[in-house]
């Protein structure tokens, strides 16, 4: 199976970078995926930081539909 060239994005945090590489093409199904894959993520991050983690990661989904809708 043969696939799209990627997306990398690079987040800069203060505990260090988070780099997402999604392919180019995503499906609406894919994203919707992805978008729960985040979700349950940043549901289990601590408590400490887990608005700012969870609008992090829903920064990252909205980049997967970014990137899809081009």
């Amino acid at each position: 199976m043969s696939y799209a060239p990627a997306t990398r994005q690079t987040i800069r945090l203060d505990e260090g970078d988070v780099t997402i590489l999604l392919p180019a093409d995503l499906s609406r199904k894919s994203i919707g995926i992805l978008q729960t894959q985040l979700e349950m993520l940043a549901a289990g991050l601590g408590s400490s930081s887990g608005k700012h983690d969870r609008s992090c990661l829903q920064g990252l989904a909205e980049l997967a539909a970014y990137v899809a809708d081009r």
